[in-house]
């Protein structure tokens, strides 16, 4: 499976209950038995709009190989390379190629300067979603789902920090020095879930695109909740996206669907500090 499933029923949040959606898959039955949860970080703990253009503003001088990296990344999206030692090898081998340089002093302008000026302007133009840090809190609780927050890049620690969010022993993070790999690659979500010693269906993704994150979360058996950002990139390339008078297309997948607001409601209301929801 190499692109997002044709054959979704999606279900979005607002409404949900007691409306046109199937009882079957009424957003209750999002958090039943969820032991775990899976946050992808940007976009989705915090709205990334017009990120490219602040990083690039941030030195002007990089905008080449700004531009090259994120092409490679591209293309290195699915990839398991198994081992943090091998992936970093391959991308910075590709990396080389195409800047015209070592793939050493890559590297070090990658770790020293990049990833540090990412996090600079994520602290200078951006917050966190609101109620992150009460949820974070919440998670942290003896009793709830434990809480991973997954992203595919680097420094994830410093970034989460640049927003001000402060996260406790509980909470795993990962990112590509974690597992050699790139969403949508199936291992990563499999392993987090072995690390939360839960399985796969005791686990719910949450992220703001169904190529990488929900078709991750599809492949591992997990379930999704897509975030809606109102970002154009996904009625432009997403056939699954919200359509006037939708009728869900076939029963094999569910994807759930809806704004943050009305996620941290749900979260909030069936998720309490002390407990696990169930039915």
């Amino acid at each position: 499976m190499n692109s997002f499933p044709e054959n979704v029923n999606v279900v979005y949040l607002e409404g949900a209950e007691g409306s046109g959606n199937s009882p079957e898959y009424s957003s209750s039955k999002l958090l039943y038995n969820i032991k775990g949860i899976i946050f992808d970080f940007d976009g989705t703990l915090f709205d990334n709009a017009l990120f490219p253009f602040y990083l690039i503003g941030a030195n002007p001088f990089d905008v080449l190989r700004i531009w090259k990296e994120r092409l490679v990344r591209n293309r290195f999206a699915g990839r398991d390379f198994i081992s943090p030692e091998n992936y970093f090898h391959a991308f910075f081998g590709e990396l080389e190629k195409i800047c015209f340089s070592s793939a050493e002093r890559i590297r070090k302008w990658y770790f020293n300067r990049y990833m540090p000026r990412m996090a600079r302007v994520i602290k200078k133009h951006y917050q966190c979603r609101p109620g992150v840090p009460e949820l974070l809190r919440r998670f942290s609780a003896p009793g709830s789902p434990r809480v991973a927050i997954y992203s595919d890049y680097p420094f994830l620690k410093e970034r989460m920090e640049a927003l001000g969010l402060r996260t406790g022993p509980g909470t795993l993070l990962y990112g590509p020095e974690s597992f050699g790999a790139q969403k949508p690659a199936v291992r990563p979500f499999l392993r987090i879930a072995e690390d939360f010693g839960v399985t796969p269906g005791e686990v719910l993704v949450v992220g703001d695109r169904e190529d990488t994150d929900g078709l991750g979360a599809f492949r591992a058996g997990m379930r999704f909740f897509c975030l809606e950002t109102g970002r154009k990139r996904y009625f432009r390339f997403d056939p699954n996206r919200r359509r006037d008078n939708e009728q869900p297309p076939g029963p094999s997948l569910v994807m759930y669907a809806g704004i943050w607001d009305d996620l941290v409601k749900l979260l909030r209301a069936h998720i309490p500090a002390n407990r696990i929801y169930k039915e």
